[in-house]
């Protein structure tokens, strides 16, 4: 409750949020991952993407290599169409989710997936 209360209670916590989540939507779509949802559906805590249309691009690979950078992203489907989750609550910052979105890079690029396109 005292981290809640110093980060501005649950208002300014949000701010945080939803930082985190243009930062994340921004580099979701430089490397051209497309996010499930319209914007306007879009919650600032979690947001899903759709796989990659590429050859080379499986999610568990892609999954287990972030896993082992120390990166955790949501497997799985919620709808018939494939795709994951990527949560932007918690101890998370921009720099984090920048983080992440470079190592995302880096995994698609060692797996052979050069254009990313859902």
């Amino acid at each position: 409750m005292l981290e809640l209360e110093t980060e501005g209670g649950v208002s300014g916590r949000a701010v945080r949020y939803r930082a985190n989540h243009t930062a994340l939507m921004r580099g979701m779509a430089g490397i051209g991952f497309e996010a499930y949802l319209a914007p306007e559906d879009q919650s600032y805590i979690i947001t899903t993407f759709r796989y990659p249309k590429h050859p080379r691009f499986r999610f568990e690979d892609f999954y287990a290599r972030l896993s082992e950078l120390g990166f955790i992203i949501y497997p799985g489907k919620l709808t018939a169409e494939p795709c994951f989750r990527v949560g932007t609550i918690g101890h998370l910052s921009p720099p984090d989710i920048e983080a992440l979105l470079k190592e995302m890079r880096r995994v698609l690029e060692e797996m052979g997936v050069t254009a990313v396109t859902a």
